[in-house]
């Protein structure tokens, strides 16, 4: 064999050394191991994160139904106040007047009674006397026919007088009345939060009340949550819902959704539906208007089956997806699944799996040396 012809052999032997290494590494190449994960049971729970705003659960504006200028206020916002304490007073001159004239009218009218009521004890004495003349002939039958209708004349002014006693008394209470609105009192325990009338300033109540300053209960607060449209089908009363607020207090405070208002809010072109739930407030580290990271979770599954979301293949229709099931002989099957609940990384299996299969990640492998 001529040298030529030996290295060509060499060189074919070489090409196909070559070509086997180079198909046995894309054969191992084009199947990799895959990424499976095993069905396991779990806890899970479904839940929607809104904002929202906190605010008193009774909040009062506090007005006066009296009209004049504010004479004196007591009072400034953050200041706590109890029911009936007095806040403010209206100058009471002109209200103190109105009471006095009403007074003085009905001591005269109470004079006037007693006048009348001494006329008509005298038209009675003047009857009978004239009834006993006449039963001696002394008088004729129309002296008594005149006694008699004198009596009636001070019966009936008698009891002209006493109407206007008692309109009169309705003048003195409403007086009365009139006085007591000077004095401005806290209709319920809780917090001054804002004051819109200062000293000096006057106060006209002809058509309505003017507000002074609003007081809330901060004992109890509500959190309205702002629910997208398109979750409010998911929302229901009775619900736990969290929140959170911003800042360096970072407890979470749980309360049950009491309900669900029925009108939506427009807010930047989107409609908003509010969720309300109440908080205790006991140490009053919650004011109006705070901003609340609320959590309300819509579902809870207890020992489910549960998988990432990650092995959910294509969907089949509502809550229905295929999944590849890894069987232990390696071989690879498909199966539909019911899904039920989720949260942010897995979701509740109802039925096609059982606890321990192996799931195959869709477009995932395994890292080498082995499945995960």
């Amino acid at each position: 064999m001529t040298l030529l012809r030996k290295m060509g052999l060499l060189l074919i032997l070489a090409l196909a050394v070559v070509a086997l290494t180079v198909w046995g590494y894309h054969a191992h190449r084009a199947d990799p191991p895959p990424l499976t994960t095993t069905v396991a049971r779990g806890n899970l729970e479904h839940v929607l994160s809104v904002s929202g705003i906190l605010q008193p659960v009774r909040r009062v504006d506090v007005g006066s139904q009296a009209s004049g200028q504010l004479k004196n206020l007591y009072v400034s916002p953050g200041d706590t106040v109890k029911q009936g304490q007095l806040l403010g007073i209206i100058d009471p001159t002109l209200s103190e007047n109105t009471l006095k004239e009403a007074q003085v009218g009905l001591n005269s009218l109470q004079a006037q009674k007693l006048a009348a009521q001494a006329q008509l004890k005298r038209a009675r004495l003047a009857l009978r006397r004239t009834q006993e003349m006449y039963a001696e002939k002394a008088a004729a039958r129309q002296d008594i026919e005149s006694a008699e209708a004198e009596l009636q004349v001070q019966r009936s002014q008698l009891a002209v007088i006493d109407g206007q006693i008692e309109q009169q008394q309705i003048s003195v209470s409403n007086a009365n009345t009139n006085l007591a609105y000077t004095r401005i009192v806290a209709p319920v325990n809780g917090m001054v939060l804002s004051v819109t009338t200062q000293e000096g300033q006057t106060v006209v109540a002809s058509y309505q009340v003017p507000v002074i300053l609003q007081i809330a209960d901060l004992s109890t607060m509500r959190v309205r949550a702002l629910i997208p449209e398109a979750d409010i089908s998911e929302v229901r009363t009775g619900q736990t819902a969290c929140f959170t607020t911003l800042g360096t207090d970072t407890r979470s405070r749980c309360g049950k959704v009491r309900t669900v208002e029925p009108s939506p809010e427009k807010i930047n072109d989107a409609w908003f539906f509010h969720a309300l739930f109440d908080i205790p407030n006991p140490e009053g580290s919650l004011r109006p208007d705070m901003t609340a990271l609320v959590t309300l979770v819509l579902g809870r599954a207890e020992n489910a089956l549960i998988l990432p979301l990650t092995a959910l293949d294509r969907a089949r229709g509502s809550d229905r997806y295929e999944v590849t099931v890894l069987q232990p002989d390696g071989r690879r099957v498909t199966r539909e699944v019911a899904a039920g609940i989720s949260d942010a990384s897995h979701v509740e299996i109802l039925s096609g799996l059982k606890v321990g299969e192996k799931v195959v990640i869709p477009g995932a492998i395994a890292p080498e040396g082995g499945q995960s």
